[in-house]
This record gives C-alpha cells, sequence and structure tokens, in this order.
C-alpha cells in the first residue's frame, strides 16, 4: 500500500531511505521528539568507584539546581560586605548577623541568613573573563572560552559543553523526564547566543530542554515539551495505539537496528508524555496560590517554582536563569548604574524570597539531603563604587558562591577575599573547582573521559573537588 517503485538508496547503516521515511510514521501523529527522545539515552559511562578517592559526598546529590544571577551579583552587598572600608568601597548597605555566629552577610538577605547555618559559603571564587559571555562560559563549563571574548557570544559545536550536558551523556537518570533543563531560557546578547549553554562538541542530543515562557503567568503550562503539554494521556495512547497498527504492518521494524531504535524512541517519549509527574511539573496553574506567593510572583519566583518541579518530575539538573526583563531597571545583576537602588528594589528581595522558599520546601519535603543547590554568576563587581553613576562595573578577580543540600559540609566559609574585596585574600577556587564539586556531589568522578560527537577525547573538568566543602 505504501510502496514506492524505484531503486531504493542505501543510507550508510544499510537501510533504504524509503524505509526511513516509513520508520518516521510517527511523525504523523505529532510524536516525534528526536531531541527529547535521544537525551534520555546514555552515550558513557560514570565512573562510580567509591573507594579511598572519594569521600562519603559522593554520589549524594539525586538532582541539582542552579540558580544564575545573571549579570554578576556585587559580593561587596550580598555574601562579602566590607563595613570597616571607607565608603566608596563599603558601599552604602549595612550587614547583619546569620544563624552561623560571627558571620556576616549583607542587610538585605535577612531570610537567607537564617539558611546560612545549611550553606557553604566561597568567598574567593576566581578568573580570568571579565565579559559576560565569557564569565558564563567559564562557569557553565569549567573551561575557559578559548577565543576572544566576543565570539563567545555566539554559541558553537566547537566548545566545551554545560555541566548539564554532560550529565545528561553519562548519568541521565532513570526518566521519563530531561535529565538537563534550562528555566525559562538560556541567556543571549543581542542577536547572540551566549556559548556553554548547550551540548556544545557532544551534539545536539545533548541540549538542554527550554521551557520558555513567562512562568509567572496565571495559566502557566508548558506548551512544548514537545510533548502535546497537558492533552488527556488515554488519547495519546490511542493515537500511539493507530501508529503501532502501521508499523506492524513493517516487517523489517522487526529485523532492523536503526529501526528498532527509532521504536524506542517513540516509546521513551510516550513515557514522558503520559507520565503524570511531568504533566504536572509543567503545570503552574494548578499550583495553590499560597504555594506560589511563597515563592514570590514575579519571573524569577516562579521560575524557581517551576525549576523544583522538573526536578520532582525526574531532571537533574536545572538552571533558573535570572533574566533581564524583570525589574524596573531591566539589567538583571548587570548593575553598572544604580547600584544600590536596584539590588534594594529590584534584585536582592525576589532572590532572598525565592531561594528561602525552595530551602524550606527541600528541607520540609527530606528532599534538601539529595538535592545540591548552587548559586552563583558570572562573576562580581568592582570593590570601589564608580561615583558618577553610582555603579559597580565587571570583575571577575574574586567573588562569592553558595552551596548547599546534597553532599554539602554547612555552616563555613570557604576561602577569603581581601580587604578590599578585589582579589582572593585566601584559597582561590576556579570555575573547575566548582564544577568538579558539582560533579563529584553528582556521583561523577570529575576526571571521568568521554568523547565528543567526533570522537575526540575528552576530560569533564579542569578542577578538582573542593575538599573542605564536601567534607
Amino acid at each position: 500500500m505504501f510502496s514506492i517503485n524505484g531503486p531504493a538508496p542505501r543510507l550508510c547503516d544499510g537501510t533504504t531511505r524509503r524505509e526511513a521515511l516509513k520508520i518516521g510514521g510517527l511523525g504523523m501523529t505529532g510524536l516525534t521528539l528526536p531531541a527529547l527522545t535521544h537525551l534520555g539515552t546514555a552515550h558513557g559511562k560514570p565512573t562510580t568507584d567509591k573507594g579511598s578517592s572519594h569521600s562519603a559526598s559522593f554520589g549524594k546529590a539525586k538532582n541539582c539546581i542552579v540558580l544564575f544571577l545573571s549579570g554578576g551579583a556585587s559580593h561587596h552587598d550580598t555574601f562579602d560586605p566590607k563595613p570597616d572600608e571607607p565608603a566608596e568601597i563599603r558601599g552604602e548597605f549595612g550587614q547583619i548577623q546569620t544563624s552561623v555566629p560571627g558571620l556576616a552577610i549583607g542587610e538585605h538577605l535577612p531570610r537567607t541568613a537564617k539558611w546560612m547555618d545549611r550553606v557553604a559559603l566561597i568567598r574567593s571564587m576566581t578568573h580570568e573573563s571579565s565579559g559576560h559571555a565569557g564569565g558564563g562560559y567559564y562557569m557553565f563549563t569549567g573551561y575557559k572560552y578559548p577565543r576572544g571574548e566576543g565570539a563567545a557570544n555566539f554559541m558553537g559545536r566547537d566548545e566545551a559543553p554545560h555541566v548539564g550536558s554532560v550529565l545528561s551523556k553519562i548519568s541521565p537518570g532513570p526518566g521519563p523526564m530531561v535529565p538537563f533543563c534550562i528555566v525559562p531560557r538560556r541567556l543571549d546578547a543581542g542577536s547572540g547566543r551566549r556559548a556553554g549553554q548547550w551540548g556544545g562538541s557532544l551534539g545536539g542530543k545533548f541540549d538542554p530542554l527550554q521551557t520558555g515562557g513567562n512562568p509567572n503567568d496565571d495559566n502557566f503550562k508548558l506548551k512544548h515539551l514537545p510533548l502535546i503539554a497537558n492533552r488527556p494521556a488515554a488519547v495519546i495512547q490511542r493515537r500511539k495505539k493507530l501508529v503501532d497498527q502501521f508499523n506492524s504492518q513493517l516487517e523489517f521494524l522487526n529485523e532492523n537496528p536503526l529501526a528498532r531504535t527509532i521504536n524506542q524512541n517513540q516509546q521513551k517519549a510516550l513515557d514522558v508524555i503520559s507520565s503524570n509527574a511531568v504533566r504536572r511539573a509543567v503545570d503552574l496553574s494548578t499550583a495553590e496560590k499560597d504555594l506560589r506567593s511563597r515563592y514570590g510572583r514575579n519571573l524569577f519566583g516562579q521560575s524557581v517554582l517551576l525549576g523544583k518541579r522538573l526536578l520532582e518530575a525526574g531532571t537533574r539538573l536545572v538552571q533558573v536563569s535570572w533574566l533581564r526583563t524583570q525589574g524596573q531597571m531591566g539589567y538583571a545583576w548587570d548593575s553598572h548604574w544604580n547600584n544600590f537602588q536596584a539590588l534594594r528594589e529590584d534584585l536582592i528581595p525576589p532572590f532572598d524570597v525565592a531561594f528561602t522558599a525552595l530551602m524550606s520546601d527541600l528541607e520540609r519535603e527530606g528532599r534538601l539531603d539529595d538535592t545540591l543547590v548552587v548559586v552563583a554568576g558570572e562573576f562580581g563587581r568592582t570593590p570601589k563604587v564608580t561615583l558618577k553613576t553610582a555603579g559597580r562595573e565587571h570583575w571577575s578577580n574574586v567573588f562569592s558562591v553558595v552551596l548547599a543540600g546534597a553532599g554539602i559540609r554547612g555552616g563555613q566559609v570557604y576561602g577569603a577575599s581581601d580587604k578590599i574585596g578585589g582579589f582572593p585574600g585566601d584559597r582561590p577556587v576556579s570555575p573547575g573547582d566548582l564544577t568538579a564539586t558539582i560533579y563529584h556531589c553528582l556521583g561523577i568522578d570529575p576526571r571521568t573521559e568521554i568523547h565528543d560527537q567526533n570522537g575526540r577525547p575528552f576530560f569533564i573538568s579542569s578542577g578538582n573537588p573542593i575538599a573542605d566543602v564536601i567534607g
């Protein structure tokens, strides 16, 4: 019935083009999910040797959520205040004591201050990339961007993969959910697409799912999972049965390896679509109003809530990106001007609320011990305030990062900045060390070697886990 006369050129695996078209029959039902289904297949093996080289924190994290404060948060005004310095360094803000005796942070983080006994605060992060794109690339991948800063505004398949993409390749989890998601979308620059936020050299099958949209909308639903979101599972099952009837007529489905693989991928897609956990996660309209309010009714707060629900559905790593569309200033944490007004009104309070809601819910649900929480940006801000603009400029020489949850020894400060917060004063930490620590907590040896889509080997991290932080 579906025969096509004429010669049948063969593909490199021996399958005819005609047969490949038949295999794609599921596409007629709207269930072709190549990017989604490929993510569920591991193409490598994680290192799981828990011998003497690994501490008890190895593999404690089942999943990870990264709250990425894009633009570069001022460490002086948040997690590393300098109260004894002159006003042009100290800034306008005071400090408050935290749940850790003797540890003070910025005065506009009162909720976060109560969680510092569960947090490892790194005050000596440092790298050499002072541009948003290059700095972000370094923090996302653990590797310095290999070309000029301007080129980092454009993504390429020759670049290092995001931590989440590496995780997708070698330890994606049992599913059915996509292992790596970015909420609501990746960080861009003008017409560019900043490097380091996808699978890079690993290939498109390890790119993240981006939820898109505005999770703060009252009726937010993820409409492009690409799974026919919120369509009744029975409808999807009926469609699948029709496709099965069609495929049953194709004898080669039981004989051809490529056909069997595609059939398995179709089933994987169906598993995602029909999963109640997934369907619940991507539909914030079903969440209680009080719950949504606790995270803050703003873009970042609701993105954090959506990110947490994606973890519950089986995603292994979620990056929540702070977008420039939030707040009156419209520049995220890139506070070149009116630094203190922006931090006080637009930036710190929504973070303080969302971070506290996330930590509170994870602890109450008994999931903080198996969820790694990371708070980071591409860099910090200059020690000295620019008086003309009341702003602080880019500063990658030293800044702060927060780690909490699974595998992290809380209630400590690791490293220190110098007297004015300009350079590391003790125990510098590189982005490679940070990614190595994340891999370690997720049960992956950072010394693991994998291959890119062209078969070239590389190590997943350039650093070492921070021993005192992971205990």
